[in-house]
C-alpha cells in the first residue's frame, strides 16, 4: 500500500523530472503535470477527466518531450499518430489506455470524428459513441462503444473551442540559448517503473470520492475550467496540504497566461485596426473593406492566423466585438463606424 505520504514523494519525483527535461514558463506546470499523471490511475473513481492540451507557437518548444515524459509515467500509456476511429474504439474499450496526441495541429485539423471522439471522452456520463456496425449476415447494428480515458494532446498554436475548453492547457516557449535542459534518454520508460508501480499501488487503495468531495475548492474563470480542475483538486486534497497549495498555484498561473494571450490576440487586432482606420479620415468602412486592409497587409501576421492559415472574417469580427465593435447592417453591406472604433482605441490602446 501506498500513503499519501509516499505518493507525495512520489509526485515529487515526477515533477522534478519534468523540470530537468523541459523549460516552462512556470515551475508549477510541472506540478500540474505530475498530478495529472496520478490521475491517469485512478479514472474509475471520477466523473470528469480533464485532457492536456499542451502548445507552442512554433516548433522546438518540448511538446513532444512533454508527451515522452508523461509517457513514461501514466497509466497504460498509448501514443498515437495515425490511426483510425474504429481501432481507438476498440483500443480504449479493451486497454482503458492513455492516450497522447502528437502534432494535433496536423492530426485533428479537419478530422470531426475523431475530434468528436477525443471531446466525449471528457465526462464519464457521456463518454460514449454510438456507431452503426456491420454484421456477419450484412446487416447493420447501432453499437456503443465507451470512449471514457485519459487524453493528452501536443500542437502547434490553438486547437477547436470545444477542445480547449475541456483542458488543462500546458504553454510552452522555445528556451533561450543560455538555458539549458537534460536531454530525454532511450531507456525513459524503463527507468521509471518503479515510480509506476507505486502510482499502481496508490490507486489501488484509492476510496471512492464522496459527495462532499465533489464540491470544488479550486475556482477557475469559467464553470468548466472548474470543473477540469475538480480531479485534480480532489488527488491533492487527499495528498497534502503542500500538494493543495501547489496546485492552487498552478491554476492561478495557467489562468492568468490563458486569459493573458486571449486578451493579446485581440489587442493586437484592435492595434491594427487602428493603424489602418487612422490612415484615412473616411467615417466608416464596409466590413469586407476593413478586413482585406488589415489581413491582407504585410506588416501584420493575420494571413498565419490559424496554422498558417488567414483569419477567417468571423473571428475577425468575433474578437472585435469583445471591444463593442460590431458591424452595422447597410442594405449593399454591412459598415463600421469610425466613431465605434475610435471609441476602442480610447478606453483599450495607448495613445500613438
Amino acid at each position: 500500500m501506498a500513503s499519501n505520504k509516499d505518493i507525495s514523494s512520489t509526485l515529487e519525483i515526477i515533477a522534478d523530472v519534468f523540470k530537468e527535461h523541459v523549460k516552462f514558463q512556470n515551475d508549477t506546470d510541472a506540478d500540474v503535470l505530475a498530478v495529472w499523471v496520478a490521475m491517469t490511475y485512478v479514472m474509475d473513481h471520477l466523473e470528469i477527466a480533464p485532457m492536456l492540451y499542451i502548445n507552442s507557437p512554433v516548433a522546438q518548444c518540448g511538446k513532444s518531450t512533454v508527451l515522452k515524459l508523461l509517457s513514461a509515467f501514466c497509466h497504460n500509456s498509448r501514443m498515437v499518430s495515425k490511426i483510425s476511429p474504429a481501432a481507438i474504439y476498440r483500443l480504449i474499450e479493451r486497454d482503458q489506455p492513455t492516450l497522447f496526441f502528437d502534432e494535433a495541429d496536423r492530426l485533428l485539423r479537419g478530422n470531426t470524428e475523431l475530434n468528436g471522439i477525443i471531446n466525449a471522452g471528457h465526462a464519464r456520463f457521456e463518454a460514449k459513441v454510438i456507431i452503426n456496425q456491420k454484421l456477419p449476415n450484412g446487416n447493420w447494428e447501432p453499437t456503443e462503444f465507451p470512449v471514457w480515458c485519459a487524453k493528452a494532446i501536443a500542437g502547434i498554436g490553438g486547437q477547436d473551442d470545444t477542445l480547449v475548453s475541456r483542458s488543462i492547457v500546458i504553454s510552452l516557449r522555445r528556451k533561450l540559448i543560455t538555458e539549458t535542459v537534460k536531454p530525454v534518454r532511450f531507456n525513459l520508460v524503463q527507468s521509471h517503473e518503479a515510480t509506476r508501480s507505486e502510482l499502481t499501488a496508490w490507486a489501488k487503495e484509492f476510496a471512492p470520492v464522496s459527495e462532499a468531495e465533489m464540491m470544488p475548492y479550486l475556482q477557475a474563470n469559467t464553470d468548466r475550467g472548474t470543473d477540469n480542475w475538480l480531479a485534480l483538486g480532489i488527488i491533492t486534497r487527499r495528498v497534502s496540504s503542500d500538494w493543495e497549495r501547489r496546485i492552487q498555484d498552478g491554476l492561478t498561473a495557467i489562468e492568468q497566461r490563458t486569459e493573458s494571450d486571449s486578451q493579446s490576440i485581440e489587442i493586437q487586432l484592435l492595434n491594427d485596426v487602428r493603424s489602418v482606420v487612422r490612415k484615412d479620415a473616411k467615417p466608416e468602412w464596409t466590413s469586407t473593406d476593413l478586413y482585406n486592409e488589415v489581413v491582407y497587409n504585410d506588416e501584420n501576421d493575420w494571413t498565419r492566423f490559424d496554422h498558417g492559415r488567414e483569419i477567417t472574417k468571423k473571428k475577425f469580427t468575433q474578437l472585435l466585438s469583445e471591444f463593442g465593435i460590431t458591424p452595422k447592417k447597410r442594405q449593399k453591406a454591412n459598415v463600421f463606424y469610425v466613431s465605434d472604433v475610435e471609441d476602442a482605441f480610447k478606453r483599450y490602446l495607448p495613445p500613438m
